[in-house]
């Protein structure tokens, strides 16, 4: 890890201790408010976890990391030098109470690596190999690293779980 990306680790370890989010474990049962961090190349698992969500009727709102900047996602040039969220729609994203975060991107890019750190969400669940990962729950899909399969298994132990 370079040193700008060290400098940032720290930064953003201050950070997310100085922000306010009441921790607390969520079911799917009992979710009302979802947000969805994912990646452009995993749209399959993105819609998997859309349609679940909507057949449930819980409210959810994503946000998409893309390697190059597009309308319809986010990229490292939302971001400052040092890290700092820029965009409104990222800063939205991260300072929306949801009850709980979905991380499907299967990335520890920088990017991603911020807005779940930072964000205020009560649960946050996904699968990473970073550390500090800035989950409550943490799936290893590292055997089949695919988004569908990791949203098959937060599904199933988030509605097993009471």
């Amino acid at each position: 890890m370079g040193l700008k990306n060290r400098l940032i680790c720290w930064q953003l370890g201050r950070v997310e201790k100085s922000r306010t989010r009441s921790k607390k474990f969520i079911n799917l049962e009992n979710a009302q408010s979802v947000g969805i961090l994912w990646n452009e190349n995993d749209r399959a698992g993105f819609e998997l976890l859309k349609k679940y969500l909507d057949k449930r009727k819980i409210n959810s709102k994503d946000l998409c990391y893309s390697t190059e900047a597009r309308q319809i996602t986010f990229s490292k040039k939302d971001f400052s030098f040092l890290g700092t969220p820029k965009s409104p729609a990222v800063i939205e994203f991260i300072d929306e109470r949801f009850d709980m975060l979905f991380d499907i991107s299967l990335s520890d890019s920088m990017p991603v690596l911020v807005v779940r750190a930072m964000s205020l969400a009560s649960f946050k669940t996904g699968w990473s190999s970073a550390n500090p990962n800035y989950l409550d729950l943490n799936i290893d899909v590292s055997q089949r690293k695919e988004a569908s399969f990791l949203v098959e298994q937060l599904i199933h132990y988030l509605t097993e779980i009471k």
